[in-house]
């Protein structure tokens, strides 16, 4: 497989932004090649996907969901979020500990209860693929009194290699929390810390002081989520730890941005993971990630391509996945965007730099392609050929409630039989 014909290939890596080429050549899913159709054999490619000269971007990945054990969010009593956050272009999710009617996160938080949860959670999607695509590392463990560390030692056994936000629900007092996080970074397991005033029955109002003792490989919506710390608490916290500060689309807007000037003027913009909390009622929103990166992209006057990387490459290093760059021997997770009609942009990344909302013209993960768009999403102004075949939702029906989804209609068999008309 290959694409071709990209106005722009954002790389997702902070630090390179766009890359030089066109086009990408695909292996068994994996990108084996980036550059000019000539230098990278895109002859050898027996599908080959025309970005129509729109901009390729690694598809976003949200560090920050509470998922159940299907694609359905319980308090909103939302079937299908996760599908359509995939159609959006949010290519995979991670947990920061499962929710739903009957979990412990609800009710009380007993070992047995905790680990029973991540673990299945884990299993549940080691092979679930909501939307037939998206990528979801589920099974975040919530802490309660009682683990030990054997319980860590069973855990990782199983694969859980999350600790969820600790202080947005479950144990977080200091004596006894502290011992575990060191259990789960001996089991190689990474660790999320809450920030600020608590947010539901049951969390706790976690303190500056309090986040750098634990010492989390990340803070969990350090622009509040959504009622944010003081500015001089975060400012503090931001200057003592080195975690990874995860801004939320829904948080304190004026923290949001409080934080990108603290962040520009130390130079440590890198250090920056976006995210949505989705789905509780205050981070719901399929096209949370892109809101993300057009807020900050043109509130802060950042360059489109560094604040993707926020939305990527960022969280693929933090996470250790080999997704979230558009790099050779990373997955071929990628979305093609564009400015919507309309937009003085010129294209998708100067379309994001005004503040206004792309589109997206494709999704594919591991290097199949699985949709154009999702419901309501915003319109394109042009559209991707498939071995010369245009594909876009021109019927309001299908524009509003049935996306086109390509996962079986993109391979080349099925291509050549539309094409010619049976």
């Amino acid at each position: 497989m290959a694409v071709v014909n990209a106005a722009k290939i954002v790389s997702g890596d902070f630090y390179k932004g766009v890359i030089n080429g066109t086009s990408i050549l695909i292996r068994n899913g994996i990108i084996s090649a980036i550059g000019e159709p000539e230098e990278i054999g895109v002859r050898q490619a027996e599908q080959v996907i025309d970005a129509n000269g729109m901009v390729v971007c690694p598809g976003f990945i949200d560090p920050h969901v509470h998922v159940s054990f299907d694609d359905y969010a319980p308090m909103q009593r939302a079937v299908g979020f996760m599908q359509e956050s995939l159609l959006w272009g949010t290519t995979t999710l991670i947990s920061e500990g499962e929710q739903g009617s009957g979990l412990p996160r609800f009710y009380d938080f007993d070992p047995v209860g905790v680990k029973l949860t991540a673990m299945l959670a884990k299993r549940v999607y080691e092979k679930f693929r909501p939307g037939g695509a998206l990528k979801v590392h589920a099974g975040a463990l919530v802490l309660a009194r009682g683990l030990t560390e054997r319980d860590f030692k069973e855990m990782a056994e199983a694969g859980i290699w999350l600790v969820g936000e600790i202080g947005g629900g479950g144990l977080a007092v200091l004596e006894e929390v502290l011992p575990m996080v060191e259990w789960a970074r001996k089991y190689k397991m990474l660790v999320s810390v809450h920030y600020g005033p608590r947010l539901i029955p049951g969390a706790t109002t976690m303190s500056t002081d309090a986040v750098l003792k634990i010492n989390p490989d990340k803070v969990a919506h350090v622009n509040g989520g959504t009622t944010a710390a003081t500015l001089e608490q975060t400012q503090n916290l931001i200057e003592k730890s080195r975690a990874a500060l995860e801004i939320t689309t829904y948080g304190n807007p004026k923290m949001k941005h409080e934080i990108v000037r603290i962040l520009k003027k130390r130079n440590e913009l890198a250090r920056v993971v976006l995210g949505s909390d989705c789905p509780t009622g205050q981070g719901y929103m399929p096209t949370a990630m892109q809101r993300g990166v057009v807020t900050i992209s043109s509130i802060d006057d950042m360059p489109a391509e560094r604040v993707i990387a926020m939305a990527t490459g960022n969280t693929a290093d933090l996470y250790r996945l080999n997704t979230g760059k558009i790099e050779i021997g990373r997955e071929a997770d990628m979305i093609i965007v564009d400015k919507p009609p309309g937009s003085s942009g010129a294209d998708a990344l100067e379309a994001i730099e005004i503040g206004d909302t792309i589109g997206t013209a494709m999704v594919m993960v591991d290097g199949k392609v699985v949709g154009i768009r999702g419901r309501d999403s915003r319109p394109t102004t042009r559209n991707i050929k498939i071995n010369g075949l245009e594909y876009s939702a021109s019927d309001i029906n299908e524009y509003l409630f049935d996306p086109p989804r390509l996962y079986y209609r993109s391979l080349p068999s099925n291509l050549q039989q539309m094409q010619s008309g049976n």
